[in-house]
Parts: structure tokens; C-alpha cells; sequence
């Protein structure tokens, strides 16, 4: 499923490769990205942004924090995780997998799919799955 208007999406990443080819798929799938290393540093721009795919392990902030702060916010972006490691999270985090989950590699089909994924999920369901 493919949005019907370019997005800005936020890829929030401490692998700069992963950066780098995350920002050069979505752009191909006609996007607008921001590239972030961490969660902080999301945070500290406080960017508008339609969804937010953001790699579950990173130092400092993980994206599962980060989801749950963003849901704690007024018209908080949908989240997409990413991860290395798909089958450890699901055994480790389990409460968290209301929001879409990609295990790295995955294609821009799978990607696109996730994103439009959260995409369909209002606030008010993304906040009674966070309960």
C-alpha cells in the first residue's frame, strides 16, 4: 500500500550505512526524510513529521523509549521499529509489537507496507495499544 502524497518520514538510526540507505529508498519512493543518529537528538529537533522509523537498539534512548514518549505527546507520529534482531524482540518485548516491526534486510515493499501500516492506526488507537 502506497501513500497518496509524498510523506515526511524521520529515520532515527545510529548506523550511518542503515542511515544512508533508508534515506536513499524512502527519497526513491518519493519522500521526504530526516536523518537522525539518535533518539536525543529527535527529540532535540522536535521535527514535524508524518511517521518516524526508528531502530529499537540505540545508545542512549532506545526506540522503544522513544515511541513511548512520542506517545505521551499531542498528534505524535505513527512509529515503525527497526531491528537486527526480529526474534529476540519479539521474545523481549511483546507489548511493543503493536507498532510494525521490520527485521533488517527488508525491501521497499515490506517497508512501504509497515509505514502505511502505522500509518492507518489513529491516535487514540496508538494510545489504547500503549496501555
Amino acid at each position: 500500500m502506497t501513500p497518496n502524497r509524498p510523506l515526511i518520514l524521520a529515520v532515527v538510526d545510529d548506523d550511518d550505512d542503515v542511515r544512508i540507505a533508508l534515506s536513499r529508498l524512502l527519497r526513491a519512493m518519493g519522500h521526504a526524510v530526516r536523518l537522525f543518529a539518535s533518539a536525543e537528538e529527535f527529540e532535540t529537533g522536535n521535527p514535524p513529521v508524518d511517521c518516524v522509523i526508528a531502530d529499537v537498539r540505540l545508545p542512549g534512548l532506545s526506540g522503544l523509549e522513544l515511541r513511548e514518549r512520542l506517545r505521551k505527546t499531542n498528534d505524535s507520529p505513527p512509529v515503525v521499529l527497526i531491528t537486527g534482531d526480529g526474534d529476540r524482540l519479539a521474545r523481549d518485548f511483546r507489548n511493543a509489537l503493536d507498532s510494525p516491526v521490520l527485521t533488517k534486510p527488508f525491501d521497499a515493499a515490506v517497508l512501504a507496507e509497515a509505514i502505511a501500516s502505522a500509518m492507518s492506526m489513529t491516535p487514540l488507537q496508538r494510545e489504547r495499544h500503549a496501555h
